[in-house]
């Protein structure tokens, strides 16, 4: 018996949307195909095609969100659109693709008030590198680098308010940032930082503590706070800059740690609801504020740390890459609301271009293999036998940990090349 039972298509419809933003598609395309080359040549009659691959990928069509607030979904549709990257377009019929935002138009009519409608084009993601070489892509990422020390030192100071407050309120925002340069004398203590690095760190420290109170408690408009953040974040990257890559990238992460949100204060009940008074309202945000700088400035250390570094097989290079995705992702949910929104730009731009260095680095690394021998042999020989190379017998004991390296093991991890 065959069932008369028809298919619920709304049901099986994937609900469309955006980077996570909703909206309805009233009808929706796709193109595609073959990206050929098409050769004709003198007095004959057969062209020669050549197919250079598949051919961009375009999805759009009509879209539209609709309601009393569809001014606001407009809005949040169009920030999406024009925010930078590639984003996760759900089409209903076929569910998620990566695409990038090509274009959009909006339109609204006098007699559909509550309906705003748009006209959207999008480009499927392609490879994640173009053709750059990677020492370009790592200028790229220490330009990036700049620009977010550059935010932190025009954009944080509007969220740090300190004229007219009272000492405790001053004192959330002096005292983070000062104890973030003394956390930056431990570390310059502890670590092999140069020499000549070291002594200017030392007296840049000494500086940065004895103005910093007349900075930020006499700061008379956000602006006059700058000097301040821009000083703690030069002496960050300062310590990083004269530190080998891999302690540069834990003092860093040692820095990023020591720093996080503090926690919301303890608020009294005024009839039956919780109540915070002003001034302790304004403490606790200058201290969240002081405690991003100081987070953001390690950040911006150690993805400097990362782009010097260099990697021995493909296994790290994709352990730091998720760990420098991680990293980043956390501070960039925090940080919100249309003042930050020069910043998080920002703070996502460096993230990309570090990442997209990793990724292109990771391309020309050799990956790990597992190797058996029949017996137990001396590290020369595995040398010789792998790579043509007894140089490398060196390098097979420290990856396998060996004690003697006339005796390894019967299984050891190598490079493939």
């Amino acid at each position: 018996m065959v069932s008369q039972a028809c298919r619920d298509w709304l049901k099986t419809l994937w609900p469309a949307s955006y980077k996570g933003v909703p909206f309805y598609f009233e009808s929706d395309d796709e193109e595609g195909g073959r990206d050929n080359v098409k050769h004709v040549f003198p007095h004959r009659d057969q062209p020669f095609i050549e197919d250079m691959g598949e051919a961009l990928r375009y999805y759009g069509g009509t879209a539209y969100v609709h309601g009393d607030n569809a001014d606001g979904l407009a809005n949040a549709l169009k920030a999406a659109l024009s925010s930078y990257g590639a984003g996760m377009l759900v089409v209903p019929y076929f569910g998620p693709v990566s695409v990038h935002c090509e274009t959009f138009k909006r339109s609204t009519h006098r007699d559909q008030m509550g309906y705003v409608a748009f006209e959207l084009k999008f480009v499927r993601t392609g490879a994640a590198t173009a053709f750059i070489s990677v020492p370009a892509l790592a200028n790229a990422a220490f330009v990036a680098a700049e620009s977010v020390a550059v935010s932190l030192g025009a954009l944080f100071p509007r969220t740090i308010l300190t004229l007219g407050q009272p000492d405790y309120v001053v004192g959330a925002a002096v005292d983070t940032l000062a104890s973030a340069a003394a956390a930056v004398e431990v570390l310059r203590q502890s670590y092999p930082v140069d020499p000549a690095v070291s002594a200017k760190l030392r007296d840049g420290v000494a500086g940065f503590l004895a103005a910093l109170p007349t900075q930020v408690s006499n700061a008379a408009a956000p602006a006059d706070a700058g000097p301040a953040v821009s000083s703690l974040v030069a002496l960050v990257r300062q310590l990083g800059d004269g530190l080998a890559p891999a302690p540069a990238i834990r003092a860093s992460l040692e820095l990023v740690d020591a720093f996080p949100a503090p926690p919301a204060p303890l608020s009294a009940t005024v009839a039956g609801q919780p109540y915070l008074s002003t001034p302790a309202r304004t403490a606790y945000q200058n201290a969240v504020a002081a405690a991003r700088i100081v987070r953001l400035a390690a950040l911006t250390a150690y993805a400097e740390g990362v782009l010097r570094s260099t990697f021995a097989d493909r296994p790290s290079g994709i352990t730091a890459r998720a760990e420098v995705a991680e990293r980043f992702e956390a501070e960039l949910y925090d940080t919100t609301g249309a003042e930050n929104h020069d910043l998080f730009v920002a703070i996502e731009v460096l993230r990309g271009k570090v990442i997209e260095w990793l990724t292109k680095t990771i391309n020309t690394l050799a990956p790990v293999i597992v190797v058996e021998s029949a017996r137990i042999m001396p590290s020369l020989a595995l040398a010789w036998a792998l790579y043509a190379d007894p140089n490398r017998a060196s390098e097979l004991v420290a990856r396998n940990n060996v004690r003697h390296p006339s005796f390894m093991p019967r299984t050891i991890e190598a490079l493939s090349r």
